[in-house]
């Protein structure tokens, strides 16, 4: 019969597995810190001394600058048609017999199963018949079908927790079903919604595999420029640029977290 000791023990052991878990995924994302203000041009740890003339540099490169935008803008443009058809697809599934949501959903939800690989590999099959390869309008709607199912994930769960008799109710007031979704259900899962768009944002921005067939020479994301930067230059300008977005994506995440956590809350 196990003792009390003996769970402390195995507690304990969970614990220290945990906390060596989490350093090792920490590590080399706080390392970045320190390589970004290196003062020479190679990646070197420990910094042989300390300079910000890296993050300077990057705000100073026309090139850089115009990657970032164009990652802006395609996470932007991404994030706004996932969300709204994110949100209907997850609407319309909840109301659907069970037979018909499961089929929706493993369809819908693929994105996120296969690798992203097999993904751009069939965009670019079907863009280049379409001269849509190197295009922002390519890469928008390429990154709205990888990241979708993030909207779709956030929005099912939080439609799940509202009662469908609230909606019954104000149709039976006389309110259109668009209505009562947009002055009933919406205002609920408004929070879960917000949560999965700023979710989808972030996978857009950092997505690079969809980047790597689909940008062209005017039309080069920020992490593609990253991982060019790999193969050709090396220097702490990519560690610069690492802990600027390690600083932005947190913020963000941290934001999601906090309109979930309010969500459920108020559930």
């Amino acid at each position: 019969m196990a003792t009390q000791a003996d769970h402390g023990w195995v507690t304990v052991a969970f614990r220290v597995i945990a906390a060596a878990g989490l350093i090792y995924m920490l590590l080399p994302i706080v390392l970045m810190f320190p390589l970004s203000v290196e003062p020479g041009h190679m990646l070197r740890f420990p910094p042989q001394g300390f300079s910000l003339h890296w993050y300077t540099d990057y705000f100073a490169d026309g090139a850089w600058i115009a990657s970032t935008l164009l990652s802006l803008k395609v996470a932007l443009g991404a994030t706004l048609i996932a969300t709204l058809l994110g949100t209907l697809a997850a609407t319309g599934l909840a109301r659907a017999s069970t037979a018909i949501r499961t089929v929706g959903l493993a369809i819908l939800m693929s994105p996120i199963v296969l690798p992203t690989l097999l993904i751009a590999v069939a965009i670019y099959g079907v863009y280049a018949s379409l001269h849509l390869v190197g295009t922002v309008v390519g890469l928008i709607a390429a990154h709205s079908v990888l990241i979708m199912p993030f909207v779709i994930m956030n929005v099912s769960i939080a439609l799940g927790a509202v009662p469908q008799s609230l909606e019954e109710a104000a149709s039976s007031l006389g309110a259109s079903p668009a209505k009562a979704f947009l002055q009933v259900t919406l205002p609920l899962i408004g929070r879960s919604v917000a949560a999965g768009a700023v979710l989808s944002f972030l996978v857009s921005f950092d997505e690079v595999v969809i980047g790597m067939f689909l940008s062209g020479i005017d039309t080069t994301t920020l992490p593609k420029r990253m991982l060019d930067g790999v193969f050709y230059e090396m220097t702490p300008m990519l560690a610069a640029v690492s802990s600027i977005l390690i600083v932005a994506n947190t913020l963000l995440m941290l934001a999601a977290l906090a309109l979930t956590r309010r969500h459920y809350r108020a559930g």
